[in-house]
């Protein structure tokens, strides 16, 4: 009989046991598996065949045992699960999350750790594709043969540090390009958000495989565009991926900071006020934005942090053209403001409104000669305002044809604008 090719839910209950003990005390173990060789009527060298994990379980053991110890620690403390997605998700701890069939495994507020694709085809069918770009981590359906795979990466965080700020912009493109890639590269499904997993502790054991890879986004990115034809490169919209929606939010939310930030400088609470303001426009934007989106609208966690990141480098760091006339005292005009953005900066009287008058007519000379670039760009805000609300590409012509400026003048405020 060939012991070592029949799988471990044959081995007995005892056998089980004993290969238990063997951990705990081989010499205990040894003798026990002496006496239940005897019993049997067998030879102790038969029985310990079943003693040793196949290869796979090793491996197993090995690698996949760690991983999935690396993501139970790295999961949030209070992140998404529920037994069934159809009934909704809540927020648990963590401990009690992964109690739950199913868990968040992307789209966390701090960081992107892993890419998750949702594959509705049996496996076999695409397994030389599994071969050759090796998931993280693959949970297969036992009903149906369809399976998400777990790519983790590098974490990538939504936080970067002080003066990497704007790193983030690029890692979020790249991250939107890999993820749709990897959706064209299985044939995924477009609507899964990347949200939820199937919880791999609770998952068949049977049906759970890979061995942990860890894959820098760079390496994934070079592996992907290796593997798919130049033609299904060029049909891959970046915008249509579950971080596609971060990259869109980012660029849309920056540059209404970049044009209002100036309103809330040198007043009392103005850092605080401003970071009020981007997030709601953020929350905003993100319904009108991804209402009809495959994937929906991102997760308001995610919102708040991609807000608080753009609020917080704006107010500290941009400093670039004014967006509302300057009257001359210098400060913005108020008659321009909307009543919440007017009740921030209180008007000047008496002695102080004349010294800023005087001050400002003394140096109307300077002034005069910024102030038709200044004009222009007003022209340029609005007009950024409106091709933003039609949703139009935002090019230096398209600015220079919608404000009725020199395209040369377009193009340059852009480029400052993308700094």
């Amino acid at each position: 009989m060939e012991h070592h090719t029949r799988p471990e839910a044959q081995i007995p209950d005892t056998l089980a046991k004993i290969a238990g003990l063997f951990q705990i005390n081989p010499d205990l173990g040894e003798v026990v598996l002496r006496a239940y060789a005897a019993l049997r009527g067998l030879s102790p060298e038969a029985l310990r065949s079943f003693l040793t994990p196949p290869r796979r379980e090793r491996a197993r053991e090995a690698f996949q045992a760690a991983y999935l110890r690396h993501f139970a620690e790295n999961l949030p403390r209070y992140p998404y699960a529920t037994d069934d997605p159809k009934e909704g998700v809540r927020i648990y701890k963590r401990e009690n999350a992964l109690k739950r069939v199913h868990v968040q495994v992307g789209h966390y507020p701090h960081a992107v750790l892993r890419l998750v694709v949702d594959v509705d085809l049996p496996w076999p069918q695409v397994e030389e594709r599994i071969h050759a770009l090796p998931p993280s981590l693959v949970l297969v359906n036992p009903r149906s043969g369809h399976f998400h795979a777990w790519y983790e990466l590098d974490p990538i965080p939504l936080k970067p540090p002080p003066g990497r700020e704007g790193s983030l912009k690029g890692a979020l493109a790249l991250l939107a390009e890999v993820e749709a890639l990897l959706e064209a590269y299985y044939g995924a499904d477009p609507g899964y958000n990347g949200l939820l997993s199937r919880n791999p502790f609770l998952h068949p054991p049977e049906w759970t495989w890979g061995g942990g890879k860890r894959w820098s986004l760079r390496d994934l990115h070079r592996e992907l565009r290796g593997l798919l034809p130049s033609g299904t490169r060029r049909r891959v919209d970046p915008g249509l991926a579950s971080y596609g929606r971060n990259n869109a939010l980012f660029d849309r939310l920056r540059a209404e900071a970049y044009a209002h930030v100036a309103l809330f400088r040198g007043v009392p609470g103005g850092e605080e006020a401003f970071r009020a303001w981007v997030e709601q426009r953020a929350h905003a934007l993100n319904q009108a934005l991804f209402r009809d989106h495959p994937k929906g609208p991102l997760d308001p966690r995610e919102v708040h942090h991609t807000a608080k990141s753009v609020a917080k480098w704006t107010y500290r760091n941009y400093r670039g053209a004014r967006v509302y006339p300057v009257s001359s005292t210098g400060r913005p005009d108020r008659s321009r403001l909307s009543p919440q953005a007017r009740a921030l900066i209180p008007p000047l009287q008496g002695q102080e409104l004349q010294e800023a008058v005087q001050t400002g007519a003394s140096l109307g000379g300077r002034k005069r000669g910024s102030r038709r670039r200044q004009e222009a760009e007003e022209k340029l805000t609005e007009a950024l305002k409106r091709l933003q609300a039609r949703g139009e590409r935002i090019t230096g012509r398209a600015l220079a044809r919608e404000a009725g400026v020199d395209k040369k003048t377009a193009s340059k405020w852009l480029k400052r604008m993308r700094e």
